[in-house]
């Protein structure tokens, strides 16, 4: 078994994921989520592949974005590094089946990945891992090989830092969800994206969370290359995070 596991690790670090782990699948079944993705889980599924891809790019500060948004779009991203995986794991394990996921995935992805020892659950649900912070995306590998695996769910800090100073305070809701809303927004909605200077999405949770500090930045050669700190009136905004919505939502929000 732990050659096994070695041998996963390996194929992913060749394949440019260089922080992943391990969970067994039977601990997440109560928590899957229901979408279409589900039915390309492998029958007879054992173990579960979190794999972290940090975000954070060295270099100025998002101005009207949110971080994960100044990158190019991780679906695409995500999926080149973990289809080449998927791919190299099936090679050298013929008799099983793998599966990979993003976003749209049955797994409850930050449950798994704290399961597999990648991190802890934010009191904001996000994943705090201890190199990267909460700076991370997250996809998994769902396969039939049976791998041991730890099992050691835990939480953060609950220093109250991110419901201190959470927008949702002010009783508007969530910002980030607001600043993807399509139509027209209240004038509550407004003052939001006005006074928090952002047009798509939102890091205040994240910046002021002291697990974030003194965390490492990304290795990934898209990220670093595609980088753009802001949004601009006009921009051509194929392969940006927000490109799924369309053009208006972001040109509503940077013209208020």
């Amino acid at each position: 078994m732990e050659t096994e596991k070695q041998k996963i690790l390996d194929i992913l670090e060749k394949s440019g994921i260089k922080d992943a782990s391990f969970c067994a699948f039977l601990p997440l079944l109560p928590y899957l989520i229901e979408c279409r993705a589900k039915a390309r889980l492998p029958k007879n599924a054992k173990t579960v592949i979190p794999c972290i891809f940090p975000y954070k790019v060295k270099s100025k500060s998002p101005k009207n974005i949110s971080r994960y948004s100044a990158v190019p779009d991780y679906h695409r991203v995500l999926s080149d590094y973990l289809s080449n995986a998927t791919d190299n794991l099936r090679k050298q394990f013929p008799q099983n089946k793998f599966e990979f996921f993003i976003d749209n995935s049955p797994i409850p992805e930050v449950r798994a990945a704290c399961i597999a020892g990648l991190g802890v659950k934010g009191d904001n649900g996000l994943l705090i891992t201890d190199k990267y912070g909460s700076y991370v995306f997250i996809g998994e590998i769902v396969t039939d090989l049976e791998i041991e695996c730890c099992e050691e769910y835990r939480e953060c800090l609950h220093c109250g830092m991110c419901k201190k100073f959470c927008p949702k305070k002010d009783d508007i809701g969530c910002l980030s969800e607001i600043t993807q809303k399509k139509g027209e927004l209240d004038i509550k909605e407004i003052t939001a994206i006005k006074k928090y200077k952002t047009i798509w999405g939102c890091d205040i949770c994240s910046e002021v969370c002291p697990m974030n500090r003194d965390k490492e930045y990304t290795y990934i050669k898209e990220f670093k290359e595609g980088y753009k700190n802001e949004y601009t009136d006009g921009e051509d905004i194929s392969g940006r995070a927000f490109e799924w919505r369309g053009p208006k939502v972001i040109k509503r929000n940077f013209d208020l």
